[in-house]
């Protein structure tokens, strides 16, 4: 399986950074919401150019116009000078035109205001289609990797990978337990009960075969599950430790002895014989006295009157 990861270019380093990055760029959400925030109000700001080019295409056949009444009236004014008419009706025309003149400078002063605010919302504009653009491939990048980490992804493809060897080791433990009677299985996939669907459901389901055929793990006896029990957790225990690199230290066994037979209490004390080497402590917790020598060394609990009395032997 190590090979197989090394083939495959699986990293745990970046896998955790992949993970720690995931965390950090979570703020891309409330930059996804700003984000639509900024579309919502893009159609807004369109319709209000419009509206402003519109006012400055009037404004500007205004100006034209009154540009051409000015010159009228400025080379009316020439005329009237040369022809020396009344002063102060010349004087008062003078002032009427010039007042004219400072409205329509007004009018082109705010046209232009209005110019340099729709030059700067165009502006702003494309840096919010740059941004949406950008957020778009980074949303995309980030729905990849929610893939990737989900249910169907990365996890679903390590227990995969690890669910034979698990179920190897199990049946190495249930054969030594049952004599070879006993075997399990991993069942991930099975069919819908809806027959018109062609695909598979995802499932993680245990069978256990005997001499008998093969059954639920409901239909095995106390003592039957039990060793089955025994035999998975330990297989799972030991595949764990493998992948994180760490020998097991203890292994703590609490009662489970009564449910078993004579023959299957035998099995257990063999099973467990055969795999102390791997452990650097088993512990055995029990009250049942026929097991008592067939471990080497012991601690009994004895309850009197002024308390529990602990002997190591």
């Amino acid at each position: 399986i190590d090979q197989e990861l090394i083939k495959i270019g699986y990293d745990v380093d970046k896998h955790d950074n992949i993970k720690k990055l995931e965390l950090s760029l979570r703020f891309v959400e409330e930059k996804y919401i700003d984000l639509s925030k900024a579309e919502a109000a893009v159609a807004p700001l369109e319709r209000e150019i419009s509206e402003t080019s519109k006012q400055i295409t009037k404004f500007s056949e205004s100006v034209k116009k009154n540009e051409d009444s000015f010159n009228e009236h400025n080379q009316k004014y020439i005329e009237t000078q040369q022809k020396i008419p009344d002063m102060l009706s010349a004087q008062q025309e003078m002032h009427k035109v010039q007042e004219e003149e400072n409205k329509l400078r007004q009018e082109v002063g705010a046209a232009q205001q209005k110019v340099t605010v729709l030059e700067k919302q165009k502006q702003r504009k494309v840096e919010i289609e740059t941004e949406r653009n950008q957020l778009s491939l980074n949303l995309a990048e980030y729905q990849e990797l929610e893939r990737a980490f989900g249910k169907d992804g990365v996890p679903a493809l390590l227990i995969e990978q690890a669910l034979p060897q698990i179920e190897r080791k199990a049946n190495e433990i249930l054969q030594n337990l049952s004599n070879g009677d006993m075997t399990v299985s991993f069942i991930t996939q099975k069919e819908y009960k809806d027959k018109k669907r062609d695909d598979l459901q995802e499932t993680l389901e245990l069978r256990i075969r005997d001499k008998y055929g093969e059954r639920d793990y409901e239909m095995f006896s106390g003592g039957e599950a039990f060793r089955i029990n025994f035999a998975v957790r330990l297989a799972l225990s030991e595949v764990l430790s493998q992948r994180a690199g760490a020998k097991l230290q203890t292994l703590v066994i609490d009662e489970g002895f009564g449910s078993q037979d004579e023959f299957g209490m035998q099995r257990l004390v063999y099973a467990i014989n055969s795999i102390k080497d791997r452990f650097e402590k088993i512990l055995i917790i029990t009250h049942i006295d026929s097991l008592k020598d067939a471990f080497p060394n012991r601690i009994e609990v004895e309850k009197t009157g002024a308390g529990s009395v602990v002997t190591i032997i």
